[in-house]
């Protein structure tokens, strides 16, 4: 799945810090998705490059049984970076 960063939001974890909701929309603006980033997590080094809105990335897998949560664990590749 390909889809753009449209929106990051930076919110206070329960368990100390901050974790991000970003959002994403596909190319044809049919369908908002979003992940949930933790930094204390092992894919966060991945994700912390990227996370600028208009960022564009490919081959984002969906949680199995959710449609719009995308995996953080997905293995993207980027199509676009906006910095």
């Amino acid at each position: 799945m390909i889809a753009t960063i449209i929106k990051i939001q930076r919110k206070k974890s329960r368990y100390g810090g901050y974790f991000y909701y970003v959002f994403f929309s596909t190319p044809d603006r049919k369908k908002s998705l979003f992940s949930c980033l933790y930094p204390k997590l092992r894919n966060w080094q991945r994700w912390k490059h990227v996370m600028n809105i208009g960022t564009t990335l490919t081959n984002l897998k969906l949680v199995k049984g959710k449609d719009k949560l995308i995996d953080a664990d997905s293995k993207f590749v980027v199509v676009t970076e906006n910095e």
